[in-house]
């Protein structure tokens, strides 16, 4: 997952007008806090941050640890503030985890659509194989992500498989908590590919059962706690 699955950009005039006008509302309100939002194996993590300079279009922030280190892995930032409409992309330009310090360039409006999900999407612990069967026949590919409505697949080849096709993907996960295997065999429907070349990446939506519901959000429940735990161990 990138960062730029994330977002869409919201131009209003164009990027170099944009970016004038996010540096110049900044630098007027240098001592106003920031919200950056990062996500990091497809959890948020959000921490206010504050400017410490700014200068020929960089800006120095103080952030938090943790956020330090989800930025670091990311190479970017959103930011939120009641000063913007929209809100904000900026691209890393160096991270110090220790030092809790960031500097960013390359400012831009930016909706986050990560927040419109309906339900939380977290990465796959391990690699995952995945068999998906159609009435075309059997495609195998390795789950990247799920959630209580869809996944993704990542496949290294093409395949005859087209958006819409009704599918059943069967697969097995790993309990993050128990280490017990967790067989899971559910209808899917293929909703986007994406890539100009291989690997390429399907996402699928799924309607899961109760049973299948529970076993879903039960996992990805203990990812989040797992995904959480392991930042914490990081910079500790």
């Amino acid at each position: 997952m990138t960062s730029t699955d994330l977002f869409s950009t919201r131009i209003q005039k164009n990027f170099d007008d944009d970016q004038v006008e996010i540096l110049a509302i900044l630098e007027a309100n240098i001592k106003k806090p920031l919200k950056l939002i990062n996500y990091y194996k497809g959890i948020p993590l959000s921490y206010p941050a504050t400017i410490a300079s700014i200068s020929r279009g960089v800006v120095d922030l103080d952030v938090q640890e943790m956020q330090a280190f989800t930025i670091e892995q990311a190479r970017s930032t959103f930011i939120r503030s009641p000063l913007f409409k929209h809100d904000l992309f900026a691209q890393a330009q160096y991270v110090n985890v220790r030092k809790r310090a960031a500097t960013f360039v390359k400012f831009s409006y930016v909706e986050i659509m990560a927040e419109r999900r309906s339900f939380v999407r977290v990465e796959v612990d391990a690699p995952v194989n995945v068999a998906i069967t159609s009435s075309q026949g059997v495609v195998e590919g390795r789950l990247t992500d799920l959630s209580l409505s869809g996944f993704g697949v990542v496949i290294d080849y093409t395949c005859p498989l087209e958006t819409g096709v009704e599918t059943t993907a069967q697969f097995t996960l790993l309990s993050p908590e128990t280490g017990q295997p967790i067989p899971i065999s559910i209808p899917a429907t293929l909703v986007t590919i994406n890539g100009d070349r291989s690997p390429y990446s399907y996402r699928f939506a799924i309607n899961p059962e109760k049973l299948l519901e529970r076993q879903i959000s039960q996992y990805v429940f203990q990812r989040q706690v797992e995904i959480i735990r392991e930042v914490k161990e990081i910079v500790s």
